[in-house]
């Protein structure tokens, strides 16, 4: 894939309950979590945008999508990004995963793209906000919000997706899809 051709997502527009502030402004080991993402998704494509009405990420200079539906969850923002998606391809992260690589973003690349999405599960664990949709996928997401089906899994598997079998990375970084949604979880992998 050429980066005319992939649009990165960063979906920051949760309630943060568990971190108690805006998680991907909080600052961990030296920047603020988004900007993981960020520095990720530059390596791919030239435009990036993030999922999120807070004026606080105004500074990273990035288009700002909010919601069409608040307080849905990341089905409401994966919607309204791909909608206004003008590639074929999206990478979608949640903005509190600072321990992706770019091995990880290659091996979805390498994977043919004959599907609606490529997600990647291990260990039984499905990984939907670290994965590559297909700009079509808006239309189904936006659909199962309106009808008030916000699970990603349960809307993942009625679609033609490549579950993408990621344990050989898990065994190499152990910490890959690690969440730091709470001070406690952030705590513990301050150096």
């Amino acid at each position: 894939m050429l980066r005319p051709d992939i649009t990165g997502i960063l979906l920051a527009g949760g309630k943060s309950s568990r971190m108690g502030t805006e998680k991907g402004l909080v600052e961990f080991r030296g920047k603020p979590l988004i900007q993981y993402g960020i520095d990720l998704l530059s390596h791919y494509t030239d435009r990036i945008m993030i999922s999120s009405g807070n004026p606080g990420y105004l500074p990273f200079g990035l288009e700002l999508i909010s919601d069409e539906v608040s307080g849905q969850g990341p089905a409401a923002g994966i919607a309204a990004t791909l909608k206004r998606s003008t590639t074929p391809w999206s990478i979608v992260l949640a903005c509190d995963l600072p321990f992706l690589e770019r091995e990880f973003i290659d091996a979805l690349f390498d994977i043919p793209i004959d599907y609606h999405a490529i997600v990647p599960i291990h260990d039984g664990n499905m990984e939907p906000l670290a994965a590559l949709y297909h700009r079509n996928m808006g239309t189904v997401f936006e659909e199962e919000v309106a009808n008030g089906n916000l699970a990603l899994h349960k809307i993942l598997q009625a679609c033609h997706v490549n579950f993408f079998e990621a344990d050989q990375l898990i065994k190499k970084y152990p910490n890959l899809f690690v969440n730091l949604n709470s001070r406690d979880k952030m705590n513990h992998f301050v150096i």
